[in-house]
């Protein structure tokens, strides 16, 4: 991999073939050039993260978050590259009978007009039945029942730790496209990178789809909320909208969510949202994570440090902080303290915004 990539800025990635091709149809070769680079842990990593993070929003729709990193026409052109990306992907889908479809629709227009009340009601069908119902074959089903966490390990050698009272249901080998995985409750999740089979996890109404290695799933069938909390990696989720008819395109829609990142789906509003993670930690392995003691060192390198420690954006306005220092050590503080800590110094506040924090104001004392 061209070394020249370590000077590369979020906007060069965005306008850089070789990213944006890996990223919507990366394929074996080009997941290995990518992988040797990032092992390498290169020093614009954060800058690789937040172009990742712009250009799947674009996927989604949310080009407005890249309207600041590169121009309208890259992104009308970005946008033209993934409809095209879209139209060679698409796989024709069998049209499915008459009383079936008419079931699918009634299901989800109950789902989504009655949510509030199926939830409360006694012994209705679960999300999870239903889905588990429409799996073709045989398929494999845990539950755990016990009041310890049970640790699976799935045909791909994925491993789940599945909470007391959840169940799982997975086909007994991976051998379709998709690995497809059906929870009820909770689960951690430590996946195996398979970029040729996507991991797919269904639970309440959402879908989890796994760019990365590990992340948590909480959707009890009982729970108004389905909770989605990312660990390490890369995973995006959307509501499932079930099976849809030939010729006609699924849902996209959805979010993104990087480490120390989480979602929330209210089952009742069919709404997203996304946060920080209560307690963000440190992403990185001890030889890449900073000393965190600093004498009379720029408050963008501070910045800097704690945004590659715990892969959060930071938004700030450097023109304004450009000659700030900061003399502390924030070795031992948590990552709320050491936000408070560095805006005390330059006199400013913050506030956390899906899933990314930004510093308001600020001048040098």
């Amino acid at each position: 991999m061209d070394h020249s990539l370590d000077n590369y800025v979020t906007a060069d990635f965005l306008l850089s073939d070789e990213f944006v091709g890996h990223q919507l149809e990366p394929t074996p070769e080009t997941a290995q050039l990518w992988d040797a680079w990032l092992a390498g842990n290169p020093p614009n990593l954060a800058e690789w993260n937040r172009a990742v993070y712009l250009l799947e929003s674009i996927r989604q729709g949310l080009s407005e978050y890249a309207e600041n990193i590169i121009s309208d026409e890259a992104i009308e052109a970005l946008l033209a590259r993934i409809r095209e990306t879209n139209r060679r992907q698409h796989a024709p889908m069998h049209r499915i009978g008459y009383s079936r479809w008419v079931a699918a629709a009634v299901l989800l227009f109950l789902s989504g007009l009655l949510a509030y009340w199926w939830l409360s009601r006694p012994g209705s069908q679960t999300y999870y039945a239903t889905r588990v119902g429409e799996v073709h074959g045989a398929y494999t089903e845990r539950a755990n029942q016990s009041k310890a966490v049970e640790t699976i390990v799935l045909p791909d050698s994925s491993i789940v730790k599945l909470a007391p009272g959840s169940r799982i249901s997975f086909k007994p080998s991976f051998d379709a496209a998709a690995r497809e995985v059906y929870l009820s409750g909770e689960a951690d999740f430590k996946v195996m990178r398979d970029v040729r089979k996507p991991f797919l996890v269904y639970a309440n109404e959402v879908v989890t789809r796994v760019l990365g290695t590990q992340f948590t799933v909480r959707a009890f069938d009982a729970e108004a909320k389905v909770l989605v909390n990312v660990s390490s990696g890369q995973v995006s989720v959307s509501k499932d909208n079930g099976v849809v008819e030939k010729g006609k395109s699924r849902s996209a829609s959805g979010l993104l969510l990087l480490p120390n990142q989480q979602a929330v789906f209210s089952r009742q509003a069919e709404e997203f949202s996304k946060s920080i993670v209560p307690e963000p930690k440190v992403i990185g392995t001890t030889r890449q994570v900073p000393s965190f003691e600093y004498d009379a060192v720029p408050v963008s390198e501070v910045i800097r440090d704690v945004e590659e420690a715990y892969g959060i954006s930071i938004l700030y306005n450097k023109e304004q902080l450009k000659n700030c220092e900061l003399s502390a050590s924030l070795k031992t503080e948590t990552f709320e303290e050491k936000l408070r800590v560095i805006c005390t110094t330059i006199n400013a506040d913050y506030q956390k915004l899906d899933g990314q924090v930004v510093i308001h104001g600020g001048e040098c004392r």
